[in-house]
């Protein structure tokens, strides 16, 4: 039954992954944002289920391994002084922060570059035109949204004599 569970958490894994690429590539935003989450619960689900298994392992080897069962049992002091190595160093020493705060802004910086290199080589000038073939469709029009007094004395619409419509149908809204 475990087997069953695992496979179909792995499968809906697959699928809602290949359905959002699926609908990323088709433009279809709120299909796309659906199926990453269906992917997000099936991911938190799978990773809670690797979690929990691993947790019973672990208990299991406690509870046949008198050595580790000792060790466990000396952390649970709760007068152990956890922060000793900070209280042992002067002002003048930042001991580990230092490597923290600049190994950090070596990752940020070794993946913002990543991003840069992958964002420049994969932008060229044919995707870029058919990027704005594709976005012509949807696009204003040149004039823009403002109809001119020509295409508003043109229009000859039926029922039309009402004076709310016609004041509609004009220029900015006077009459």
């Amino acid at each position: 039954m475990k087997a069953i569970a695992w496979m179909a958490g792995l499968a809906t894994l697959i699928a809602a992954a290949g359905y959002m690429i699926v609908s990323l590539n088709r433009w279809e935003w709120n299909r796309a944002l659906f199926f990453g989450l269906v992917l997000l619960i099936a991911e938190i689900g799978l990773a809670t289920g690797l979690v929990l298994r691993r947790l019973e392992h672990l208990t299991t080897a406690v509870r046949h391994d008198p050595e580790t069962l000792a060790v466990l049992r000396d952390t649970r002091n709760p007068s152990q002084d956890r922060f000793a190595w900070l209280k042992e160093a002067t002002h003048s020493q930042l001991n580990v922060f230092i490597t923290f705060l600049v190994a950090g802004g070596v990752i940020v910086s070794a993946v913002a570059w990543a991003v840069d290199k992958v964002a420049s080589k994969t932008s060229t000038p044919v995707g870029e035109q058919r990027l704005a073939e594709q976005l012509s469709m949807i696009s204003y029009p040149r004039g823009g949204l403002v109809v001119d007094d020509v295409t508003v004395l043109a229009q000859d619409v039926p029922g039309a004599d009402d004076a709310q419509i016609r004041k509609l149908l004009r220029r900015g809204g006077r009459s």
